[in-house]
């Protein structure tokens, strides 16, 4: 047999990229070439980052008719022998672009209405979703298409040169998301942010403060606040070069989002907090605490265009369940404990396309 080649699409966030690597590992051990299709600069920052793609295609965050055209065009010609759409590929515009580039096979999982119609035009494999982690979902896919397990594949799968030495007494706060479908009602407050970045660094912590593209706004508030405070740096460095920087936090703290995925998976003892989405679904893998203590329940359904306070009490999951000095306290107790790996659930719960499945 000759050499396979597949195309990956990745979309669009990068806590989903690292959910992820069980195929991605599988197809290395498999000796697979791999391209890929992204919709988000750090995602291809971090599969150059892997060394394990040829090539990667970049569609844009928000991509016309006219961009998935001239990106499946460009693709077509080399006949891939599989398209794979690893979890979550909810919406069936991604496997219209997976199918049409095609590939001999369509593998993704099973999503109902347009998503499977379309699978169900060429020889295809769908995997039924079975709730729990995203990580796990890609793992039964993975099986699914007899894919080598690998020893580490409930760990993410961090780029070598990432890695740094830790430095004691260093926090990492990350207060923004990726802008997209509403992302921003995920965060925390951003003055809760900031205030904690000022009272630990007046007990003399060092604090790391990470603003990346799609946080021109608290950069600007962040540049005010911290003016003169020399124990608080603000870094607006490349995926690259912040991962290395994260590596040497000794404590993280951020939303459900990507850097948040990324600090855990660097070994970093990390916060992550919840509001409308699930920690069940999505917390940090590694040594972290995926903290959500509101009782309204998790509402984000994966397969909706965006994000809505469903029972319309203005995110309060997020904005007042979540206080200041619960946050704070944890913490100092992530400083002062060791680390200790997060629980994860490889099925359970989940919503999609307004239906809930338990």
């Amino acid at each position: 047999m000759g050499p396979r080649t597949a195309l990956v699409l990745l979309l669009p966030g990068l806590g989903d990229a690292l959910a992820a690597g069980p195929i991605l590992r599988g197809l290395r051990g498999e000796n697979w070439t791999l391209d890929a299709v992204t919709m988000h600069p750090p995602v291809s920052a971090y599969l150059r980052g892997l060394g394990i793609v040829r090539d990667v295609a970049q569609l844009p965050l928000r991509p016309t008719a006219l961009d998935a055209l001239r990106c499946v065009r460009g693709l077509r010609p080399r006949r891939y022998d599989a398209a794979i759409l690893p979890f979550p590929a909810t919406r069936w515009q991604y496997a219209l672009i997976a199918r049409a580039v095609g590939a001999r096979k369509l593998w993704m999982h099973e999503y109902g209405g347009a998503a499977s119609a379309i699978a169900m035009t060429t020889r295809n494999l769908r995997v039924p979703l079975r709730g729990g982690h995203r990580l796990g979902e890609n793992l039964r896919l993975a099986r699914a298409l007899g894919l080598p397990p690998d020893a580490n594949e409930l760990q993410y799968w961090i780029p070598e040169s990432w890695r740094a030495a830790r430095v004691p007494g260093t926090l990492g706060i990350h207060p923004g998301s990726m802008a997209w479908k509403g992302n921003e009602v995920k965060r925390w407050p951003y003055e809760h942010f900031a205030a904690l970045a000022l009272a630990e660094a007046a007990r003399g912590r060092s604090v790391r403060f990470f603003l990346g593209p799609h946080e021109e706004r608290e950069w600007e508030r962040a540049e005010q606040d911290f003016r003169g405070n020399t124990r608080i740096s603000i870094v607006r460095e490349p995926l690259v070069e912040a991962a290395r920087l994260l590596a040497e936090c000794e404590v993280f703290v951020g939303n459900d989002a990507g850097f948040s995925h990324l600090a855990s998976g660097l070994g970093v003892k990390t916060l992550a907090i919840y509001g409308m989405t699930s920690e069940i679904r999505g917390a940090p893998i590694g040594p972290a605490v995926a903290y959500r203590p509101s009782l309204c329940p998790a509402c984000h359904d994966e397969g909706l265009r965006g994000f809505e306070c469903v029972r319309n009490i203005g995110y309060r999951c997020i904005v007042r369940d979540i206080e200041y000095d619960a946050v704070r306290e944890k913490v100092d107790e992530l400083f002062e404990a060791p680390p200790v790996e997060q629980q994860v659930a490889l099925e359970g719960p989940y919503r999609l396309y307004g239906k809930a499945y338990a």
